[in-house]
């Protein structure tokens, strides 16, 4: 049950981060003239990599307290730091 758990609350997650991401490219407002979405699809594919390690991680230790502050993490990162990061990133290029 713990196993069936992680992995559809990461798949879930993943799904989300997919979907967030694909709107950022296909958003009816006007996109900018000399906008480019590389940096964006980086940071969503990065955070991806990371739910898949999450997955990973947690079906080796299994503990449940650890998994719902990974869960929370997670989140937390991709609703607020990841925005956060992009805009930093695409202000250095």
């Amino acid at each position: 049950m713990f196993r069936f758990t992680v992995i559809l609350v990461h798949v879930f997650i993943f799904l989300l981060t997919a979907i967030i991401g694909l709107g950022g490219k296909y958003n009816p407002a006007s996109p900018e003239p000399d906008q480019s979405y590389v940096v964006w699809f980086s940071a969503i594919a990065i955070f991806n990599v990371l739910v898949i390690v999450s997955v990973f991680v947690q079906l080796r230790i299994r503990k449940i307290w650890l998994f719902l502050i990974t869960v929370i993490g997670l989140v937390v990162f991709l609703i607020y730091f990841l925005p956060q990061i992009v805009l930093y990133i695409e202000g250095l290029l």
